[in-house]
């Protein structure tokens, strides 16, 4: 038994004890020792340095095998915060596009005839809506991973130390 069990809430970390060939299969075997709860597990790897001897690791858990279609992922701080960053820039295109389009709607249609050897290919007032409902459900995409990112981790900006979880609700529509 352990003289004081792990918190709840505390990241689970394993040390790297041991490696060694495996040779009933052709791969590298990885002993980690979980000192919060004096267990030890074996992780088998093609690479014979995946992982570092007394390095310390942070254990996570996923639902892949539960849910094929999701893929884990592990950021860093500034990772995350770049990400964010790009995932914004996107929203702000979208949102963009989705403005130029409704606006489009909103023009009568010139009703131009062509030029010969000429297609005019503008959208109808109707095809600008059906444009920008697209871009809409886009962005409502992007929302939703900038959303997603900011429960896993809330980032802040570096320069002005504000949390910025509040911008993607900000920028709902």
């Amino acid at each position: 038994m352990l003289a004081s069990p792990p918190h709840p809430d505390e990241p689970i970390t394993a040390v790297c004890a041991a490696t060694y060939y495996a040779d009933l299969i052709p791969a590298f075997a990885f002993v980690f020792r979980v000192n919060s709860t004096g267990t030890r597990f074996t992780v088998y790897a093609t690479e014979q340095h995946r992982w570092l001897i007394n390095s310390t690791y942070t254990l996570t858990i996923s639902e892949h095998n539960s849910k094929p279609d999701r893929v884990p992922l592990w950021l860093s701080t500034d990772e995350a915060a770049f990400l964010r960053h790009c995932l914004g820039l996107l929203g702000q295109r979208w949102q963009d596009a989705i403005t130029e389009a409704e606006a489009g709607a909103q023009h009568p249609a010139t009703g131009e005839q062509a030029s010969p050897g000429h297609v005019n290919v503008e959208p109808t007032p109707a095809g600008y809506q059906a444009i920008a409902g697209r871009f809409r459900n886009e962005l409502h995409r992007v929302q939703d991973l900038v959303r997603r990112l900011d429960q896993l981790q809330p980032t802040t900006t570096p320069d002005t130390g504000t949390d910025t979880a509040t911008d993607a609700d900000a920028d709902d529509s």
